[in-house]
């Protein structure tokens, strides 16, 4: 049951904090690769908070993500993330030697051959980028596409450690480089993982327990809205990934520095700088002084693309932000998915701390 402040708390915008997966079997899986991933027959569960994913392999051990998609993503929002993977992949030789998976259309030819599927988007006379899903269980059908299915270790493995960390930050710039002339509507949405749009969580600050944390965020986002807002508003901005979590990279062999990037459906519009704070906040989790694991960071973003010093005075501001968005959002998400709470509630508690710690240098100054 939700609390009195819980239950009095407003829905947000963002429709896919709340809407479930799509009830997808394996079988489903299978059947669509049968028809239009011509060659993958092998088919195995990934897992996914909003999604449901599978990865589908031929023989030859080339693999696809396919990825039935939830109902509450738009389909400009779908069309975004298939138009990044394009661009990306146009550009990849200047990337160096950071990844991020292609788009894989869908063989037209296999449509036939299955009445439940029809055809998405045309991508040459004989391709689709994405497929449309009949599903006996969902009142509408369920869009699907596929990604080429990177391999390498989980981001978790990322070694702690200068290297490292200026190894995120680079990579981070060499991303951003890549999108710096990429644009796409879908990126200008109202979306609640944007940091610069972190104060459309405090109708969500009755889930948080704690009347101290609540207190914080509430005097931080005051602050965040008189006087951060204004000056990010002159800042370099453009597309960024905004999610350069660990459940979102893939690093070498030694965890040292990064082999992919995954999962571009929180790209958002946004102040460049955003990207380098989003990617440090979960880093600076490690033993020792966060500052200085941002600083690493930073360094690296900056072996590629200089910063201003009005840049670099904000990239704190947006640090805490997103360290605000991980404590109340899933909080508020816990509230409603109860069953799934561990997984929701995963990284809060990291979250909590580095928001504590950095608060006080923050709010005597350090901003």
């Amino acid at each position: 049951m939700l609390s009195n402040a819980a239950a009095g708390m407003e829905d947000p915008v963002d429709a896919l904090l709340v809407n479930s997966p799509p009830p997808v079997r394996q079988e489903d899986a299978e059947r669509v690769a049968r028809a239009c991933y011509p060659g993958y027959a092998q088919c195995a569960p990934l897992s996914g908070e909003r999604d449901m994913n599978f990865r589908i392999s031929r023989a030859d051990g080339e693999s696809l993500t396919l990825k039935f998609i939830n109902g509450a993503e738009s389909l400009d929002e779908t069309r975004m993330q298939i138009a990044v993977l394009k661009h990306l992949e146009a550009r990849r030789s200047g990337m160096g030697p950071v990844r991020a998976p292609h788009h894989q259309p869908a063989d037209a030819a296999g449509l036939a051959a299955d009445s439940d599927l029809r055809p998405g988007c045309d991508d040459g006379a004989m391709a689709q980028d994405w497929l449309d899903f009949l599903v006996p269980a969902v009142a509408g059908p369920v869009r699907v596409r596929a990604y080429g299915y990177l391999p390498g270790r989980a981001g978790t493995a990322m070694a702690a450690g200068p290297q490292s960390w200026h190894a995120v930050g680079r990579a981070a710039g060499l991303l951003d480089v890549q999108l710096a002339d990429f644009e796409h509507p879908a990126a200008h949405r109202l979306f609640l993982w944007d940091a610069c749009q972190v104060a459309r969580v405090r109708p969500m600050l009755g889930a948080v327990e704690s009347p101290d944390e609540r207190a914080r965020i509430a005097a931080y986002l005051d602050v965040f809205e008189q006087d951060v807002v204004p000056a990010l508003a002159a800042l370099p901005s453009q597309i960024i990934h905004n999610d350069l979590s660990p459940s979102n990279i893939l690093v070498n062999e030694a965890g040292t520095d990064l082999a992919g990037i995954l999962d571009f459906g929180d790209m958002v519009h946004a102040p460049r700088i955003a990207e380098i704070a989003i990617a440090a906040s979960y880093q600076m989790t490690a033993a020792g002084n966060p500052l200085d694991v941002l600083s690493a960071v930073v360094a690296g973003y900056e072996s590629v693309s200089p910063l201003t010093p009005q840049e670099r005075r904000r990239v704190l501001d947006l640090v805490l932000a997103r360290l605000v968005q991980r404590m109340a959002i899933p909080s508020w998400r816990a509230l409603r998915f109860p069953g799934n709470g561990a997984y929701i509630l995963r990284s809060r508690a990291a979250a909590t701390a580095l928001f504590n710690e950095l608060y006080d240098e923050w709010s005597q100054g350090a901003r």
